[in-house]
């Protein structure tokens, strides 16, 4: 084996002749100049350099602009320290096919076709390179393990390239001001894009589609015209700790599932997160604000989850539209329009979830079978908790305090169960208009300035063990029907107890404790509602040995109850109590006993006609000793939401309903994706590089 020669090229003498007449492992030092040829290399292990710090003293330009410049199908070749330019249609600047092992540094590519591309080749380092105006900075295609690190990428169309590749690694690139995208990943798997800057290009920073396994580390993507970061038809991939500002899109997701969305901070987008047509993805730790459409988006997508999250300034901060098995668990939803707002949604979990100072906590619509579990909802604009047109949705444990306007708002929404919720400091504890079959149990409803439990042109629902105090009134019926008042703790409100308007008819109220300046309050022109069941033997809410009508009394000692006569010692009055306001009674009234306990269901000896509906239904009968609670059998949703047609009400608090049909279908997200993926002559170059 022969010793390595270093070999000088001066202007005027011809590169190429000192390739052809270069050995294995000799150097050849460019004089800085200009050159006019096209170069190929296909002998290995050469280093051609120039021969001044400065790539632009050395400049290669094409002598032919229908070829490379440098065309290297060869192993362990370093290009290094050039200007390159003049590849004209589809042909680049540095051109390697079938090549391995080759470094490509610090050059500078301008005017070229395509800047460097790669094809059939492994190992390769390409690096602080500077490539501009061209169509494709870098362009790496079927080729595997390569790293491409600190490139100058910008006023291409495209910036970096790689398209049916594996196991490449893309660090510390600036793609920007791109016409199109600024990093593209297609048909890719297990490559690393760590701490790129892709910002200001008319289309994504960065794309994948079609890829699988891929992590995005410490990327920035920031004032793209349309996506910061942006997945179609990809899984499995990681995208942790990158920043995208100022885009239509921070992050966005197609069509992609299994993949996982971590401690990324996205601000100022019209969109921080979204996710649409995906499944199964992992959207956590991220931090999303000042976004004009929402923080985090799901669209026609199931199984995802997302968690400790903290979105602030969102006009949504966590929206959810047609879809299903879902979890929100441990987000802060901070000074935004609606905290979670969720629509045409099934079987979905929003549990430990804090939503501080937003118009609207939680806002649910046309949605079925949610749990809203332990939340805390505190100073919202308007209402705490929302419920639209919705059915079957269990709200438990959750918190909701000094809100603007209700603590929990129901409107046209039916067999829900509202259960061991705190709605205190509201101007409404919890509110129902126009709604049916719902369960109000095991609530405490505290200091909320103008009603407890409000009903409103609603029926059959059932009030139950909840302590409604120290507001304005206790339980008000508006125009309500049919509903059950019973084992409620009833205390301390200024204007009255219960309240029935001369329209709320058919209501049993019984075994409740009221202790109020004044009681009740029923206006007259009410028909049909009853003030006590039957005396049935069981534990009173006063510990008393039987169930049958309520317990008046009195802050200052003097009411009814406190002072009735009680011969036989059966803890109900010896005389009836007649109600003020109006000509009711209440003919079993309670006594004596202890402190009141609303927490052990007492059996009723009274039945409420319903209407027939669904097996689902809870309902209260007879001798009942416990609300039964429906248990919610998960089952599974189908990827796609057919077109569906939903009876809409409409409601007035003053009037009669009005009903209107709307029709909601299944929505997909193209249009983006379709005005950007390829224009026509796109099309052409891209059939062109297969």
């Amino acid at each position: 084996m022969g010793t390595a020669v270093e070999l000088t090229v001066q202007p005027g003498e011809s590169i190429q002749s000192a390739v052809n007449n270069a050995s294995s492992g000799d150097e050849i030092v460019i004089s800085p100049g200009t050159y006019n040829e096209n170069i190929a290399i296909t002998k290995d292990n050469l280093v051609i350099r120039s021969g001044s710090e400065n790539p632009g003293d050395t400049v290669i330009a094409a002598n032919n602009n229908a070829s490379n410049v440098f065309s290297i199908d060869a192993d362990n070749i370093v290009l290094k320290g050039l200007t390159i330019t003049g590849a004209g249609l589809d042909r680049s600047g540095i051109y390697l096919s079938g090549s391995n092992n080759c470094t490509i540094d610090n050059n500078q590519l301008v005017n070229n076709a395509l800047g460097i591309y790669v094809q059939y080749s492994m190992y390769n380092s390409i690096l602080n390179n500077t490539v501009e105006q061209g169509k494709r900075a870098i362009n790496v295609e079927r080729s595997h393990y390569n790293t491409i690190t600190n490139n100058d990428i910008s006023s291409q169309r495209f910036g970096i390239y790689v398209t049916a590749s594996e196991g490449n690694e893309l660090s510390e690139n600036t793609a920007n001001t791109n016409s199109n995208h600024g990093i593209v990943l297609e048909n890719c798997n297990n490559t690393r894009l760590e701490n790129n800057t892709a910002n200001a290009n008319n289309g994504y920073g960065i794309y994948i589609a079609y890829s699988t396994s891929n992590n995005l580390t410490g990327n920035t993507a920031d004032s793209n015209m349309i996506h910061g970061i942006s997945f179609a038809d990809s899984s499995n991939n990681s995208v942790a700790n990158n920043t995208a500002v100022n885009n239509t899109r921070g992050i966005f997701l197609l069509r992609s599932g299994e993949n996982t969305v971590q401690d990324n901070l996205a601000l100022n987008n019209e969109y921080g997160i979204r996710l649409s047509s995906g499944m199964n993805t992992n959207i956590s730790g991220n931090e999303v604000s000042n976004c004009n459409a929402s923080g985090i988006s799901l669209l026609n997508s199931v199984n995802c989850t997302i968690s400790e999250n903290l979105l602030s300034n969102n006009s949504l901060g966590i929206d959810m539209e047609l879809s299903n098995n879902t979890v929100l668990l441990n987000n802060s939803l901070l000074e935004g329009g609606r905290g979670v707002s969720l629509r045409d949604s099934s079987y979905n979990l929003v549990s430990n979830n804090t939503a501080l100072n937003n118009r609207y906590g939680f806002y649910v619509t046309r949605s079925q079978w949610t749990t809203l579990l332990n939340n805390m909802v505190s100073t919202s604009v308007n209402h705490g908790i929302v419920l639209v047109n919705s059915t079957n949705n269990n709200f438990t444990g959750n918190s909701l305090d000094s809100n603007g306007g209700h603590g929990i708002y129901l409107t046209n929404s039916s067999t829900n169960l509202l259960e061991n919720n705190t709605a205190s400091g509201n101007s409404r504890g919890i509110y129902l208009i126009s709604s049916s079959g719902n369960n109000i149990l095991d609530n405490t409803i505290l200091n909320n300035r103008e009603y407890g439990v409000l009903l409103s042109y609603c029926t059959d629902n059932n009030i139950s063990r909840n302590e409604a105090s120290s507001g304005g009134r206790g339980i008000h019926l508006s125009t309500s029907q049919n509903n059950i008042i019973s084992r409620n703790i009833i205390t301390l409100n200024s204007v009255s107890g219960i309240f029935m308007s001369s329209t709320s008819n058919g209501n049993i109220v019984y075994d409740n404790y009221l202790n109020n300046v004044f009681n009740s309050d029923v206006k007259d022109g009410s028909e049909g509602n009853i003030w006590n069941v039957t005396k049935t033997a069981g534990t009173s809410i006063v510990g008393g040995p039987f169930i049958a009508g309520n317990f008046w009394a009195k802050p200052d000692g003097t009411g009814f109850s406190q002072t009735a006569t009680d011969a036989d010692g059966d803890g109900i009055a010896d005389t009836p109590y007649k109600l003020q306001g109006n000509n009711y009674s209440d003919f079993l009234p309670l006594v004596g006993g202890s402190e009141p306990e609303r927490s052990v269901a007492p059996p009723v000896n009274y039945s409420i006609p319903r209407p027939e509906t669904d097996t689902n239904e809870t309902k209260i009968t007879a001798n009942e000793t416990a609300v039964n609670k429906t248990e919610v059998n998960k089952t599974e949703v189908n990827k796609t939401v057919n077109k569906t047609e939903i009876n809409v009400t409409e409601t007035n608090k003053t009037k009669a309903t009005v009903n209107e049909t709307k029709t909601y279908t299944n929505k997909t997200e193209t249009d983006d994706y379709s005005k950007v993926e390829m224009d026509s002559d796109e099309t052409e170059e891209y059939m062109e590089l297969d």
